[in-house]
């Protein structure tokens, strides 16, 4: 599970040895990554998942002097507010050293200030590579992603004037059905192995959008539109970030392919 640390103490994470290959400290990681967005916000956003064996110190707490992070994840909200719905973009990178294979994400999306669910559209918003032992992290794309140029604006505004028509039973049954075959059909492989999302997640999707009386997503005629199931759909992927926060990006990317917007 992501546990809250403070960005300080996870630039202190130690250097560690995984199947007799050798990692660099945290820092080596992620502090060239803050060099770059860091000129350009101070809102960084980090989340980490702790290693299956930690220590305590005589408190009871965890020692924090003594970690080291294998899948650690930053995103820097950039203070640019897009022109919809209050989404600010977001330059964001997540390694992990032990999967299986060491591996590097970097993109370039955005950020529901409301909710804090991701947006990725573009494919080529996605930079994925390999991490070697000892050798530091090729940073070089993320110039390319803070300078490319987005749409996701429009985008959104387009999904908001996308009408769905809650009221109408088979229409709702059949776009159900599609999205469960969609999510059995489509996936998405970076070369580290496949990314799909669980059939459950229309089903859950489904149960913010016409079951749970409290749900932000609940559909009514004030919100009966392509916005409000795709932010149904991501608020499943930020909740699943309790179990994994590696592929987030991929599963972002994967509601446009099984909402087929």
């Amino acid at each position: 599970m992501p546990t809250e640390f403070t960005l300080e103490e996870v630039l202190e994470g130690k250097a560690t040895s995984i199947k007799g290959k050798d990692y660099l400290p945290t820092r080596g990681y992620i502090e060239p990554f803050l060099e770059r967005v860091q000129k350009l916000t101070s809102d960084i956003r980090v989340h980490v998942k702790l290693p299956d064996q930690i220590t305590y110190n005589k408190n009871g707490d965890i020692d924090t002097a003594d970690l080291t992070f294998n899948r650690v994840w930053l995103e820097a909200v950039l203070p640019h507010e897009y022109q919809y719905a209050n989404h600010q973009q977001v330059i964001g990178m997540v390694y992990g050293l032990d999967t299986r294979k060491a591996v590097v994400k970097m993109y370039s999306g955005a950020l529901n200030s409301a909710c804090t669910n991701l947006c990725v559209f573009n494919p080529d918003s996605l930079v994925v590579n390999e991490i070697e032992p000892e050798t530091p992290i090729d940073f070089n794309p993320i110039t390319r992603l803070v300078k490319q140029t987005t749409e996701i604006g429009v985008t959104l505004r387009r999904f908001a004037e996308t009408y769905f028509d809650y009221t109408n039973k088979s229409f709702v049954n059949e776009h159900l059905g599609r999205w469960i075959r969609n999510c059995m059909s489509e996936s998405v492989d970076n070369g580290f192995g496949k990314v799909k999302l669980a059939t459950s997640t229309p089903i859950d999707a489904y149960k913010l959008l016409f079951d749970k009386k409290d749900s932000p997503y609940l559909i009514s005629d004030d919100n009966a539109n392509m916005f409000t199931v795709y932010n149904a759909f991501t608020q499943i992927i930020t909740d699943s970030m309790k179990k994994d926060i590696m592929n987030q990006v991929e599963k972002t990317l994967l509601v446009n392919s099984i909402l087929t917007l």
